[in-house]
């Protein structure tokens, strides 16, 4: 094996993984030998292994208030984060959604009788209204974003001010085709 001498460490590679190490992987994962023991140690992106100056940085931004490290706390939320942190949510959660459906076509009641069960205790037309907008508008609006997306993936659209004006179409869309299955439901 090849020796190498930084600060007080002696680093050890082996010939075989000389060409996959590079300046990080020296500290997240790189072998050492401390120099008076015969103990390896691994240090790692979370090792208590810090660099001189490192504690005393942390403990003046600490003491100044200041977060660890940038923070959704510190963002102001733009039209085009929220919409796709929205996208994701919708897609997640019909995914979530699809997958309780096919688990209840599984149970031994099988899935109409969960249907008929929900006609039963169907609440008012007010409040069917307001229940099938609040399950359809995130199927709307992510079955349009998605579209929007594609027109992405082809390079459309793709300047901010277009990007802002489609976000504001998808949303209008979604809310008309949510309300226009409203009312056909």
């Amino acid at each position: 094996y090849k020796e190498k001498h930084v600060g007080s460490f002696k680093l050890s590679y082996y010939n075989e993984y000389k060409s996959y190490l590079s300046n990080m992987a020296l500290l997240r994962g790189a072998m050492c030998r401390l120099p008076k023991h015969n103990t390896i140690r691994v240090f790692s992106s979370t090792s208590e292994y810090k660099v001189p100056g490192t504690a005393e940085f942390f403990e003046k931004q600490k003491n100044l208030g200041r977060p660890m490290s940038p923070h959704l706390t510190i963002y102001k939320l733009q039209l085009t984060s929220g919409l796709s942190i929205s996208h994701r949510i919708t897609g997640a959660g019909y995914g979530a959604l699809l997958y309780g459906f096919a688990l209840l076509t599984v149970t031994p009641q099988g899935f109409s009788h969960w249907i008929n069960l929900a006609e039963t205790y169907a609440p008012g037309n007010g409040l069917m209204f307001a229940a099938k907008t609040i399950v359809l508008f995130p199927l709307m609006y992510h079955t349009v974003n998605g579209f929007r997306h594609l027109f992405w993936d082809l390079g459309k659209n793709l300047k901010i001010d277009q990007v802002y004006s489609t976000g504001k179409i998808t949303v209008a869309i979604s809310l008309l085709l949510t309300l226009a299955m409203v009312a056909a439901l």
